[in-house]
């Protein structure tokens, strides 16, 4: 029976997402998505995961998290800038670790019974034109990803990927798929840490109550 501790990785999946399914072309994040089903998570939502029998609380009680990345690498943008960026992914790489520490002891260094956590926030799209390095910047502005010269949006999907492993084989334990929702701004308006934040703020709730009702608090 694959063990409960898999749902950490579940939920940093789908402590970012909106209601849908990640059907979508894949990032290269990951390197291997052929296993992946769908399955739903406690409300219901589906997402694409696949968890390994070996990835029990028993075996891994600890969790090495990495810091969260942007894939494929970004370039900012005038309505998205680098210093956001940066912003956005630190909210969120805190938010992680203090959502994940609350329910298994965070490890700072690999070890034996140490399992890793690598996430991404990546974009997929089914628009030829866009170079890599734009993915991210318009899949992360929900409401403003257009077109400059008409009102077709692009075909461009914000996900979220993760994938656990054990930090000192590199056995993969656990990867999970979940499409996510992005920031809603009015028009070329500049996307800030302010901004984005009540969005974080909703991912990070669902991530702690997923985490909590499938594995309880961290033993003191």
């Amino acid at each position: 029976m694959a063990c409960k501790l898999g749902i950490i990785l579940v939920g940093a999946s789908l402590a970012m997402a909106h209601a849908g399914t990640a059907y979508a072309q894949n990032s290269g994040f990951l390197k291997d998505y052929s296993q992946l089903q769908p399955r739903k998570d406690t409300k219901g939502a589906e997402r694409l995961v696949w968890v390994s029998d070996k990835l029990t609380r028993q075996n891994y009680p600890q969790m090495m998290i990495d810091p969260v990345e942007f894939y494929p690498k970004p370039a900012p943008t005038e309505q998205v800038s680098m210093g956001a960026l940066k912003d956005i992914r630190s909210y969120i790489d805190n938010g992680l670790r203090t959502v994940i520490g609350a329910t298994v002891p965070i490890a700072s260094t690999a070890g034996p019974g140490v399992a890793r956590l690598r996430m991404a926030l990546t974009a997929a799209s089914v628009d030829k034109s866009l170079k890599a390095y734009e993915l991210f910047p318009a899949a992360l502005v929900f409401s403003a990803a257009k077109r400059g010269t008409g009102t077709a949006a692009y075909g461009v999907k914000l996900m979220v990927e993760s994938e656990i492993v054990d930090s000192v084989t590199g056995e993969v334990l656990a990867r999970a798929v979940r499409e996510a929702r992005g920031v809603e701004v009015k028009g070329d308006a500049p996307v800030t840490l302010k901004l984005a934040q009540p969005q974080i703020d909703i991912w990070l709730t669902h991530l702690r109550e997923e985490a909590v009702a499938r594995l309880g608090q961290a033993a003191k």
